[in-house]
């Protein structure tokens, strides 16, 4: 997967490179599919289905966003009132320029040393069917149906150099040229984990300095 991930990686990021590298954007987190309808019309974000276990806050931090702001914007008026199943709508954070996590899973044991050596991007373990959301609004470079046993995969643009992978997808939602907000679903999670680079160009970035 290496070798043909570079060569994608080289033919993106060449041509979408700008001359002075930006400041790295602040870390945030992941982001979720449609608004439910007690959401109002003009407010933007997603939805998010509870899951056992979870707190408003947790939920809140994962995301990115104050608990206050998530409780006022679900009219939640006690933090411990949450029930599993139940639909959040989760706003999007004021700054575009923060990357989200792709999915919520969890690391394998060794991903956050082979990120910090900065030879590769992170592994993240979720359920079989997770939605792989985009970690920030860009545009869909390359959306490849095989790449060398890792499944399908993206790589999106984000128009200042920063460029992002996900590999390892059972089911692909976007094509190329298509053009993704953040937290919109780019593909479903099969038996295999979630491989995520964060690049400027070619040369990889730590996604755990990065993301939350």
């Amino acid at each position: 997967m290496v070798g043909e991930l570079a060569c994608l990686l080289g033919l993106v990021g060449c041509a979408t490179v700008p001359a002075a590298p930006p400041v790295a954007p602040a870390s945030s987190s992941p982001s979720r599919a449609a608004a439910p309808s007690r959401a109002l019309p003009q407010a933007r974000g997603t939805s998010y289905r509870v899951q056992r276990g979870e707190t408003l806050w947790r939920i809140a931090r994962d995301f990115g966003i104050d608990a206050q702001e998530l409780a006022r914007a679900n009219r939640i008026s006690s933090p411990n009132h949450l029930k599993v199943g139940q639909r959040l709508f989760i706003p999007s954070p004021r700054s575009a320029a923060r990357f989200y996590w792709p999915a919520r899973g969890n690391l394998p044991q060794g991903s956050a040393a082979r990120s910090q050596a900065g030879r590769k991007g992170v592994e993240i373990r979720a359920p079989q069917g997770s939605f792989v959301r985009a970690s920030r609004t860009g545009r869909v470079a390359v959306a490849a149906s095989r790449l060398n046993g890792w499944g399908k995969a993206v790589i999106l643009d984000h128009g200042d150099g920063f460029l992002t992978v996900y590999a390892g997808m059972d089911q692909l939602l976007v094509s190329p040229g298509m053009a993704v907000e953040q937290g919109n679903p780019l593909g479903r999670l099969g038996q295999q984990p979630l491989y995520f680079e964060i690049r400027y160009g070619t040369h990889p970035n730590d996604p755990l300095r990065l993301l939350p």
